[in-house]
């Protein structure tokens, strides 16, 4: 549904915002084990008989260590009768987690150990292109002669030398 879209990017958001992206992440986990396993607790969600304000204070006592956060946005899934989209709304939060952090995880191959000055340009360049900080880890293979490969989650772009000739020589083996 386009609205656990929504309420899942909106959570992922504030959550960049404010670093919390794990800590949220792993509350989410908790609460969605507790959903799965505990059958008084998916009860709660679920029943016609609890009133949803009650239902809301019910949540909020059970779940006061809990990240306000989530807290609300449970409280705003029980106004709006959509409880049974928990689980998916969380899911696409995992969804949208795991992918903002392959893409903060980069990997640079070059020939030759880069200078400081190198490494400082190209993770400046990276930053202000990703709008984040990357982790990045720069690995040394002599095999691709000259040039650099970057690896962005599961996206690679080589222009290495090593490369450029394989292409070369797919392009004249076609001739």
């Amino acid at each position: 549904m386009q609205s656990n879209y929504k309420y899942a990017k909106t959570i992922f958001d504030l959550s960049k915002q404010s670093n919390s992206i794990p800590m949220i992440q792993n509350q989410m986990k908790i609460i969605s084990y507790l959903y799965n396993k505990i059958a008084a607790f998916r009860l709660v969600f679920i029943t016609k008989r609890i009133n949803s304000e009650d239902k809301i204070k019910i949540i909020k006592n059970t779940l006061n260590d809990f990240e306000p956060l989530i807290v609300e946005l449970i409280a705003i899934l029980i106004q709006n009768n959509q409880t049974n989209n928990l689980l998916d709304v969380f899911s696409k939060f995992d969804s949208m987690a795991n992918t903002d952090s392959k893409l903060n995880k980069i990997e640079i191959t070059t020939s030759e150990k880069m200078t400081d000055e190198e490494l400082e340009h190209i993770s400046k360049t990276i930053s202000e292109k990703l709008n984040a900080n990357p982790n990045i880890k720069v690995n040394v293979d002599s095999n691709i002669i000259g040039g650099m490969k970057l690896r962005v989650g599961n996206k690679i772009f080589d222009n290495s030398v090593n490369y450029q000739i394989k292409q070369l020589k797919k392009t004249l083996h076609n001739v």
